[in-house]
């Protein structure tokens, strides 16, 4: 008799022990090595190598940076005109206004942008260009072409970024210029801002400056993780004693993560003149 209820006993002191629920297995080891997007810290977020969301290849960053173009003030004697005269200035402003608009139509009908647009929006980004090449000098320098180099210096964090340029080339020829330039939030697909600023350019004693109002944007081709093929435009429109306009367009070729080759020319005016260049150069984004 002790011995049954000596194991009744057991039985009942056991049996909660018995219905319980079986312990959860171990989490996953990946699992638990990969942090969620709040765990990512500053520097991981800013300066680390983003992930994009999945389906979203599309994307794109770009910097504060703008093109020198013509002026508006002259001081001295006059240039001598080479260009096709006010058509064809009248025709570049078209095409400036034209080019200008364009982003603000494809923005309007574009996609959100994926998730690795955004962090690199949101994070500061600092960018340096070094480029090379040769302009029509006929009217600047006497005939023929002349060789030129320009630095493009620019920072960005968010709705802000501001530029600064400077142009060299020889005979006493040189300009800079810099800009603030406020952006709306990226799309899938384009990007771009509204640029405000000064430019002052210097030909053999020959001065052009003033206010400078743009919309540089860039287009997004191709993307795979920080890799983009761009197409890089700023449409920009000096406002002095007259209204100079210029365009510059150029492709930006992935050559890493954060180095670019960038390829292309620019058309403007000084002193109402029509001229162009061609140029190519390195660009660093970080």
């Amino acid at each position: 008799m002790k011995r049954l209820f000596a194991a009744a006993l057991v039985f009942t002191l056991g049996l909660p022990g018995w219905a319980a629920d079986p312990p959860p297995p171990p989490p996953d080891d990946e699992a638990q090595a990969r942090p969620m997007p709040s765990e990512f810290g500053y520097y991981e977020q800013c300066f680390g190598t983003p992930q994009p969301a999945p389906g979203g290849r599309f994307g794109i960053g770009i910097y504060g940076e703008v093109p020198i173009s013509g002026g508006g003030r002259s001081e001295g004697p006059t240039i001598p005109s080479v260009s096709g005269g006010k058509d064809d200035k009248a025709w570049l402003i078209v095409a400036v206004v034209a080019v200008a608009v364009l982003p603000i139509v494809v923005y309007a009908i574009d996609t959100p942008a994926p998730r690795i647009v955004m962090q690199r929006f949101r994070c500061p980004t600092f960018s340096m260009e070094l480029l090379g090449g040769a302009e029509n000098g006929r009217g600047f320098n006497g005939d023929g072409s002349y060789g030129m180099v320009s630095t493009r210096f620019g920072f960005a964090v968010g709705h802000v970024a501001t530029d600064f340029q400077y142009d060299a080339a020889p005979n006493l020829i040189h300009a800079f210029n810099t800009h603030l330039i406020i952006r709306p939030d990226p799309r899938a697909h384009v990007e771009g801002g509204f640029a405000i600023g000064y430019r002052r350019m210097v030909v053999n004693g020959f001065v052009e400056d003033g206010l400078e109002l743009g919309v540089p944007h860039r287009y997004a081709l191709w993307r795979d993780g920080l890799r983009t093929l761009s197409l890089d435009l700023r449409p920009m429109l000096l406002l002095g004693s007259r209204v100079e306009p210029s365009l510059e367009a150029a492709f930006l070729f992935p050559l890493g993560d954060v180095l670019q080759l960038r390829a292309g020319g620019r058309v403007y005016t000084f002193t109402g003149d029509l001229l162009w260049g061609l140029s190519a150069g390195l660009a660093l984004t970080l």
